[in-house]
């Protein structure tokens, strides 16, 4: 039997990356977001023998994967024993223009931020075929739990949180603060390191360490871009979730009543 110490944020993994449990916060009804019902993360390929066993001790039987397939075959994910959900192929908005904008001579640390905090803003209606799905199997899958990714666990991962935390009615400023434990949970170096070594793959000459920042890290301003768009076009989160991806009010009382505990 392994032994798991279920109400700490981080899922203690050998091999997770920036592996975090949504439960614990307090909803605006004073309601507490079970543990170790609904983990967020990057990708998956590091995972040991150990922390297979941790998961499937956990009880998760259920992974998503909001990877593109280029980004999945970099990075495999391991033979972790849940049903995998992993066709969304999402992207998010104009983050794809980071390169263009640097190889045109457009990238700075300023436009680099914006860059991202538009693409937030403006993935609202593009998001919601591969979300609707995601709530459904969240609804559906309540009784046991499930994990969800993408390449950083700070993204995609991050709207998918935000929007499964509003639905069980945690106060906005929580979802911002979960949002951006990415910064205490997720090497941000590594991830530039990398973009660094496409640069120089590319034959880029020069570039600031200052421009990659917003791309490979989080900024409230995001998330904050994310649920303010969504407010904008459809007045709450609550109307978006059922208006747009399709989550009726018994699915959000379903949502509530098993994964909220008094």
């Amino acid at each position: 039997m392994v032994a798991i110490e279920t109400e700490s944020r981080l899922v203690p993994l050998d091999g997770g990356i920036n592996f975090r449990d949504i439960g614990g916060y307090v909803n605006s009804q004073g309601r507490r977001v079970k543990w170790r019902k609904i983990m967020r993360c990057g990708h998956l390929a590091n995972l040991t023998q150990g922390d297979l066993d941790v998961l499937e001790e956990i009880g998760v039987s259920q992974i998503h994967d909001f990877r593109r397939v280029e980004e999945q075959a970099q990075n495999p994910s391991c033979a972790v024993r849940a049903e995998f959900i992993d066709d969304y192929q999402m992207s998010i908005g104009d983050i794809s223009r980071f390169w263009e904008f640097l190889f045109e001579g457009e990238l700075s640390a300023e436009s680099s931020h914006q860059l991202v905090v538009n693409s937030y803003r403006n993935c609202i209606q593009a998001v919601i075929p591969a979300f609707t799905r995601f709530m459904r199997h969240i609804v559906d899958n309540a009784d046991n739990a499930s994990v969800f990714h993408c390449s950083a666990g700070k993204d995609r991962t991050g709207m998918a949180a935000a929007l499964i935390l509003s639905a069980l009615d945690v106060p906005r400023d929580t979802i911002v603060a979960d949002y951006m434990l990415t910064i205490e949970h997720y090497d941000s170096t590594r991830l530039i390191e990398i973009v660094e070594g496409h640069l120089r793959d590319a034959k880029v000459e020069s570039w600031e360490r200052s421009w990659l920042i917003p791309y490979c890290s989080v900024h409230q301003d995001n998330i904050v871009a994310f649920l303010e768009a969504i407010d904008a076009e459809y007045g709450d989160v609550r109307n978006y979730l059922t208006s747009a991806l399709g989550l009726s009010d018994q699915d959000l009382i379903k949502i509530q009543e098993s994964y909220l505990q008094d």
